[in-house]
């Protein structure tokens, strides 16, 4: 069931602007590289994505030590609890590049190792960027903390579960979650970002 309260972004392909330092590192070549191959590879990917984001604002309560109550869940987590000092509402989203770049990834695994392994890192500098998009619209005109994630430091990956089904992310991403915890679309995201002023 989807929640009343969650709000969708989305992004064409030209409206992100893919880090080139970080697909640079993904690629383990210079920043300044010039390759026709992964130009392809780019073009093939654009043609593909989907850029979508759902996210709520919602009040967050931190009046016990190292501990975060959300709406959803209760976080036991000293890291995002540092994370998060000064702020009495968080932004929670998800976002993802979509399932028909997993497709796209799966057929040049049998096809092109070379190709898959540049797509590889083109998706995953592609979300990060998104991802960045996205925090810029949210923090528009508000002080906020930097966005941190389930399986960073002490905050248990296995929050993604009610994180996601408060976001109801399988209706409005596409989003599931295996027993490992892990996202399907691969190139997905999930992020919680304080807001402090």
């Amino acid at each position: 069931m989807k929640h009343s309260d969650v709000k969708i972004i989305t992004a064409n392909a030209e409206e992100i602007e893919i880090n080139r330092n970080e697909l640079a590192l993904r690629l383990k070549t210079d920043r300044n590289y010039e390759s026709e191959i992964i130009e392809k590879c780019r073009k093939q990917f654009n043609k593909v994505v989907n850029y979508r984001c759902a996210y709520i604002r919602i009040p967050v309560d931190l009046s016990q030590e190292n501990i975060c109550k959300f709406d959803f869940a209760e976080v036991h987590s000293k890291n995002l609890y540092k994370n998060l000092q000064g702020c009495k509402e968080v932004f929670v989203f998800a976002v993802t590049t979509g399932i028909a770049v997993d497709r796209l990834l799966a057929r040049l695994n049998i096809t092109s190792q070379a190709e898959h392994f540049i797509t590889d890192g083109l998706s995953s500098a592609a979300i990060e960027s998104f991802c960045d998009y996205v925090s810029d619209i949210l923090k528009s005109g508000l002080q906020c903390a930097s966005r941190f994630s389930a399986g960073y430091g002490d905050f248990s990956i296995t929050f993604q579960k009610p994180l996601l089904e408060r976001l109801s992310a399988s209706e409005t991403l596409g989003i599931t979650l295996n027993s490992a915890y892990l996202m399907t679309p691969v190139k997905s995201i999930t992020a919680i970002m304080g807001v402090k002023a």
